[in-house]
């Protein structure tokens, strides 16, 4: 379609959901994306570049995000990365709307500096951090990944699976604010690309077993007609399911696993008015089918985290499992269009969404970490009041701890979960009733962020952490901006290896995200000395050992060339282990003493220069 006739289409959407007014800023947004994008195509088929900004603002737009200013961003959403710098696109838009530029700046993309390409990582936090207080930020971004997916077989199979696989990131991101029709439209397109030969046998499988249960399923909908009724359902809908619903994101972003297709895979969808009608419908199915054990769950009392609300069950029909949804008239749509379902009118509250990704808004996470809230969650916990908290497979007590209040985590020594004592670290069960146990001046210790499984946990201790209300062993700090290094076997020390802190150089130091003491040489190229405080040598004698990992360069005779050195500096190798990591790269360990730590220090720097050590992978004094 050409951009002068999606233009059109699309103020008049806007001129009939949200008025004259907002179809006028909207038309003055699209006059700007077509300026800023003026001789830039697209690669799928030679069309204006534009057609895409227009394609994403219509998407949103039809999907229900009825909002002037997200019409807007969307509009504008690469003009501050694709406008040439004489358009003055960020001065432009500013003028427009200091609001859509916001949420522009939020969209573009992070540049490396060294590469100038995207940066992903940092792109994708910003984009969830100003979700925290913005979430049509990441709405628009799902959008625009949804619409970017449809050319990916305009690139080669290599970058088109990196494509899709960074498209992947935002499934997670779609399911968890409940637009479950959003997601499942991105996996079909990216899928093929992932995973093209399982994704082909799976979908082959699919339609066979779909196809094979056909005519049992025209069967099963006159005897459905039973549950119709003024007091029963409205109506039902049985629908096969989609590819999509086989496939479960992994804890590493941008990965995924298409699970075994197999039976279920139908299921039947009954509409009715309210509360009442529910429970009488699904009694009802029961009495006619027999329900399977262990499948009945209550969602519209206690709806998912994704806001999902219906009494679910799963049956046995003509020899196949068939799944049950009771669904409310009014949450029909909301269960498919999340935060989507009728936006700013009478659909679900935005509040509850954003207060997923509420410990966000001022972290400092890794990618991974971000990534782990939207994962799925699939663990039901309560209070001993009966309140509900769900949590991933793997969670512990102090997951739950964090969960119910930030000072509760803090200061967690354990619990009783089922009336049984159990430890911090004592992995939840799905029904678990948990009490928290706690000390009165109790505080995290690093050792739970190995524990935890929870972003919103991790996040907690680390800042708690950062924060540096307890004691580092090893490093003294009472001089404000200089440190004293008193022990080097300290647990809270890493120690560099781009510049290999041996004891008596010059070192400087600062606390990390997750609450280690980082050392490195003074003038280290890879750090800002300024912004890292002073250390001191403060050592009382030490006769300990060394204990080193590096990357060597497999050849005839290479440990004896380490042997050797050692030999000079009469250290003694207590152990060695080895294991192969590439054909040629082999990673060594070893534990050395024998000599105060300045000569196992300085044997150290010389082992980092030798022709056949390509890395020292890390070290610590033990």
């Amino acid at each position: 379609m050409r951009p002068e006739r999606q233009t059109e289409e699309l103020i008049n959407l806007v001129r009939a959901k949200l008025g004259e007014e907002a179809g006028l800023q909207v038309a003055e947004a699209a006059r700007l994306a077509t300026v800023f994008h003026r001789g830039q195509v697209r690669k799928l088929d030679g069309a204006p570049y534009v057609t895409h900004c227009l394609s994403v603002a219509l998407n949103i737009l039809s999907w229900g995000l009825n909002d002037d200013i997200a019409v807007s961003a969307a509009l504008l959403h690469d003009a501050l990365e694709d406008a040439p710098p004489e358009a003055n696109a960020r001065q432009l838009i500013e003028q427009f709307n200091p609001e859509v530029l916001r949420m522009v700046q939020a969209l573009s993309k992070i540049r490396n500096l060294q590469t100038g390409a995207g940066d992903l990582p940092a792109t994708y936090r910003r984009i969830l951090q100003a979700a925290s207080k913005d979430l049509r930020v990441l709405i628009i971004k799902t959008f625009d990944v949804y619409h970017n997916a449809e050319t990916l077989h305009v690139h080669g199979l290599n970058k088109a699976k990196n494509k899709a696989s960074l498209s992947l990131i935002f499934v997670g991101v779609a399911r968890r604010l409940g637009m479950i029709t959003l997601a499942d439209a991105i996996i079909d397109r990216i899928i093929p690309f992932l995973m093209p030969v399982q994704a082909r046998q799976s979908r082959a499988t699919l339609d066979k077993l779909i196809l094979q249960g056909r005519d049992s399923m025209d069967q099963l909908s006159r005897h459905l007609r039973q549950i119709l009724g003024p007091n029963l359902a409205r109506d039902f809908i049985i629908e096969g399911k989609n590819l999509s619903d086989f496939f479960c994101l992994s804890e590493k972003p941008g990965t995924g696993q298409l699970m075994r297709v197999g039976w279920p895979v139908y299921r039947i969808r009954l509409i009715v008015e309210d509360d009442d009608a529910a429970w009488r419908v699904l009694g009802k199915m029961h009495a006619l089918f027999g329900p399977l054990p262990r499948h009945v769950r209550d969602y519209m009392n206690a709806p998912r985290v994704n806001g999902f609300r219906a009494l679910t069950s799963r049956i046995l029909w003509k020899g196949h499992p068939i799944n049950v949804q009771v669904v409310r008239r009014v949450d029909d749509q909301a269960n498919r269009m999340g935060v989507l379902a009728q936006w700013g009118v009478s659909g679900p509250d935005p509040g509850k969404y954003m207060r997923l990704l509420a410990t966000l808004g001022d972290s400092d996470l890794r990618m991974s970490e971000v990534h782990a809230h939207v994962l799925p969650d699939l663990l039901d916990v309560y209070t001993p009041r009966g309140d509900r908290h769900t949590f991933p497979v793997g969670a512990v007590v102090l997951d739950f701890a964090y969960m119910v209040h930030t000072d509760l985590g803090h200061r967690c020594i354990g619990a009783k979960v089922n009336e049984i004592p159990r430890a911090a670290d004592y992995p939840l069960q799905d029904g678990d009733v948990v009490r928290i146990l706690t000390a009165k001046h109790g505080w995290p210790q690093r050792s739970w962020l190995e524990h935890v499984k929870t972003a919103r946990a991790r996040t907690l201790i680390k800042q708690a952490l950062k924060g540096g209300r307890w004691t580092l062993k090893g490093i003294n700090r009472t001089v404000p901006g200089s440190f004293q290094l008193t022990s080097l076997t300290g647990d809270d020390i890493r120690w560099s290896t781009c510049c290999l802190s041996i004891p008596e150089v010059p070192i400087v130091g600062r606390l990390s995200e997750d609450g280690l003491w980082i050392v490195h040489r003074h003038g280290c190229p890879r750090i800002q000395s300024d912004e890292w405080e002073k250390g001191y040598w403060y050592l009382s004698s030490h006769q300990g050992s060394l204990s080193v990992f590096f990357n060597v360069q497999y050849q005839a005779g290479v440990l004896l060339t380490v042997f050797e050195l050692l030999a000079r500096y009469q250290i003694i190798d207590r152990s060695i282990s080895g294991k192969s990591r590439t054909g040629e790269i082999y990673t060594v360990g070893m534990e050395l003493s024998g000599q105060p730590p300045g000569t196992l220090g300085d044997a150290l720097l010389e082992l980092s220069q030798l022709s056949i050590v390509k890395e020292i992978i890390k070290y610590r004094w033990v």
